[in-house]
């Protein structure tokens, strides 16, 4: 048992997190689906999209949880909430379970990290005494919750629900019910036997709730309607045929639709309440009269209060959401046009068969792509999977879209203005005439505003769509039929460089088109199967997952033996690539780890993402580490991240977690000015109470800056990393500086030093 200390009340107002090393760190997990609600004194619990979110009662608040503020995991299965033990039980798609209540929130990690269970899913959870009964795929897990700790495993199979009559515990499964005696040795599965239900009404395996409520065995069948035993006779309670649901919860049990909820006190009448909802997927109750807290899909939370003798209610709050990201997904990132854009298709050999989900995020605000309105004016033709897009520089709304299927969109915001496929474009499909089967792998856009498309399993897999509307097919019959073909790379100095992940066609392929794309007869080219270094040695290095450009022109590429980088772009017919030797000398930087992404920031530092180390973050030639984030000591969900974009202003770093969302961290590099014109230090003043650094942006790329007191005394001196500084406002003895102005003075190796600004510190 792991104990996070955690100071948050459930009962009272107060919400801190502890975790202030994630600082830095910002989470965009999507909040765009409310399927799960729990109800405590002061707050409403939520689940949107396997994220946490409450609702405060008394101060409206919304607030998001994650393992930044204290969760020990993510991907929320199912939550309940324990009056009697003031605790809020967590249940993960991977088997953790954390317990949340006034001390803190504790960590029981046993199924998570058991090695002999395979299938961990948590499925349901309930209440008897001061125990919770979690049902699992592995079977029943019992946790003490005064004790904090798992008491027992009844590994019986999977069981979907479980509850407590008198002395027996029944345990549903896809079959039928289960039924074990609790002073009989229930961890030996020959005590467990089947209960017999003979009934004509519904099928056993059609059930997918059990609960005890007026000590009667309560069963919710799907498209039915909710039954009981009585004296081992299947009796009908209530009959509707779009249930979807059931739940017993402070002497009230509810069974609910999309369209509404029925509440019972005696399974002899019962209560319905409907009228406005369409979209209700979870019911929960807690102790205030005929008030009622529903999870309404992408409608967020609903509180209602029933009308007295009457079937409607009074709506208390509606629409409680959170802006966020649409989904989950996170293919590809891309920073451009002042905001960060999403894309959350998805492809290996088949594709992933994804909604149509395109995001972007800017100011703090994320705006979702409607994919119903963009389906509409394809004349409701849904599309999947968009893989990556081009920003169009001089207007940032227009986009052109890669689809792993349906070709390429060209939107304004997300209207379409054209829909490139196999009728009105040289596109071409991997299936015969089959429109679902035209594999984009990229779009990229040259400095010229030039359309330059990768086309899977094509005869000519890199075709160009000019500024005037003209179509051209680049013919190279080396690259020709690629199964994935993924994106190209177009230097500051026009070269195109497509990097390959598949074994069917390893490699990279280089192309300079001597600036006359329509004419391929000057054009110099080479395919790549695998590549060499300077020695003339052959790397093992033959899968491409991302190839990027640093600020001194070279390329570096993530493969599956790790990083590489080539010296010489430039010479497209003997490219050589080379290992980097780490400073100490002791290993190639992170051999043998397969790169999925590279990113340059400000000060030519790189981010390097990973299929399962994490991130890292190197110097500006690789041969130091700086940082190593992964699950451990970061908030990061996964260590395979996908993806990485940098704000080149601010220095946010935004890492693609797919199928986790999208999180961020705050660097310290953002890019260099041409001059000291912009200068901003903030906090400014600094006030006794802060405690971190001030930054001071807007600085010129490796300048040399110098902070001294009124009276010219140096203070503190460094080197700007990129465009940006930061001084904790302390000495060079670790003191904090006296109450008074400090001047920062600036300058580059080539210019004179200069006064920028200055900082008011008050002691």
């Amino acid at each position: 048992m792991n104990k996070i200390c955690f100071l948050v009340l459930l009962c009272c107002s107060c919400i801190q997190s502890i975790y202030a090393q994630f600082d830095k760190w910002t989470i965009h997990q999507a909040y765009n689906n409310t399927a799960l609600v729990a109800e405590t004194p002061n707050y409403v619990f939520a689940v949107a999209d396997s994220s946490l979110y409450a609702y405060g009662k008394e101060d409206q608040s919304l607030t998001t949880y994650s393992k930044k503020n204290g969760l020990s995991d993510n991907k929320i299965k199912v939550i309940r909430y324990h009056a009697n033990k003031h605790t809020l039980v967590i249940g993960y798609r991977n088997g953790n379970i954390d317990l949340w209540n006034e001390s803190g929130i504790y960590n029981l990690p046993y199924l998570k990290n058991s090695t002999s269970i395979q299938d961990k899913t948590i499925n349901d959870i309930y209440f008897s005494d001061n125990y919770a009964y979690i049902s699992a795929q592995v079977g029943i897990v019992v946790v003490n919750l005064t004790k904090q700790e798992i008491t027992d495993t009844y590994r019986i199979g999977a069981v979907r629900s479980a509850c407590i009559i008198g002395n027996t515990l029944y345990a549903l499964t896809s079959t039928g019910i289960r039924q074990g005696k609790l002073d009989d040795n229930l961890l030996d599965e020959s005590n467990w036997s089947d209960l017999t239900i003979q009934t004509d009404q519904f099928e056993l395996s059609s059930i997918i709730k059990i609960a005890d409520f007026q000590n009667k065995l309560c069963m919710c069948v799907s498209a039915k309607g909710v039954y009981y035993l009585n004296n081992n006779k299947v009796t009908r309670f209530l009959l509707d045929y779009n249930l979807s649901g059931m739940k017993v919860e402070n002497g009230k049990l509810m069974a609910f639709t999309p369209y509404g909820f029925y509440v019972s006190t005696d399974l002899v009448n019962f209560q319905t309440i409907t009228g406005g909802l369409n979209s209700l997927k979870d019911v929960t109750y807690l102790q205030t009269a005929d008030t009622y807290w529903l999870a309404c899909g992408t409608n967020g939370i609903m509180g209602v209060k029933k009308k007295s003798g009457s079937n409607s209610y009074d709506t208390l709050v509606d629409g409680l959401t959170i802006n966020s990201p649409k989904r989950n997904y996170a293919w590809d990132l891309k920073y451009e046009g002042g905001k960060l854009w999403v894309t959350g298709g998805g492809r290996w050999l088949n594709r992933y068969f994804r909604t149509n989900t395109i995001m972007t995020y800017a100011n703090g605000q994320w705006i979702n792509y409607d994919e119903q309105k963009i389906a509409k004016q394809l004349n409701a033709y849904y599309i999947q999977d968009a893989l990556n897009l081009a920003v169009d520089p001089n207007d940032p709304t227009h986009t052109y879209v890669a689809y792993y299927g349906e070709g390429i969109l060209e939107l304004k915001n997300d209207t379409v203005l054209n829909w490139y496929n196999l009728t009105n474009s040289p596109l071409e499909t991997s299936l015969g005439t089959d429109s679902r089967y035209i594999r984009i792998g990229s779009t990229t856009l040259d400095k010229d505003g030039n359309l330059w498309i990768t086309n899977c399993n094509s005869t000519y897999s890199i075709k160009i769509l000019t500024t005037d509307g003209q179509w051209i097919k680049y013919t190279n019959s080396a690259i020709a039929n690629t199964e994935i073909i993924d994106k190209i790379l177009i230097t500051k100095q026009g070269y195109k460089f497509v990097n390959f992940v598949h074994s069917s066609k390893p490699g990279l392929f280089a192309l300079n088109d001597n600036g006359t794309i329509t004419d391929q007869s000057d054009d110099v080219s080479e395919y790549y199967a695998a590549v060499s270094d300077n020695q003339g040695n052959t790397l093992d290095a033959n899968l491409f997952y991302c190839m990027t450009e640093d600020k001194d022109g070279y390329i570096w590429a993530g493969t599956n033996i790790g990083p590489i980088v080539c010296y010489n772009p430039s010479k497209i017919e003997d490219l050589r690539f080379n290992r980097i030797v780490l400073a100490d000398e002791s290993d190639y930087l992170l051999n043998g780890v397969r790169v999925n992404a590279i990113a340059v920031d400000g000060s030519n530092q790189k981010w390097i993402a990973t299929d399962g180390s994490g991130v890292f973050l190197v110097n500006a030639d690789g041969t130091e580490v700086i940082e190593n984030f992964t699950t451990d000591n970061s908030p990061l969900p996964s260590n395979s991240i996908n993806s990485i974009a940098i704000n080149p202003e601010s220095g946010e770093v935004f890492f693609a977690a797919d199928g986790y969302g999208v999180l961020s961290y705050q660097g310290e590099a953002t890019e260099g000015k041409e001059n000291y014109s912009d200068i901003h230090a903030y906090p400014n003043p600094v006030r006794p109470d802060f405690d971190d650094k001030v930054i001071i942006t807007g600085l010129m790329s490796n300048s040399n800056v110098k902070i001294t007191d009124i009276a010219g005394n140096l203070v503190y001196q460094t080197k700007s990393v990129g465009g940006q500084v930061s001084w904790n406002c302390r000495n060079s003895k670790g003191s904090r500086v006296a109450t008074g102005v400090y001047l920062v003075l600036a300058a580059t190796p080539e210019s004179k030093e200069s006064v920028v600004t200055k900082i008011m510190v008050v002691k």
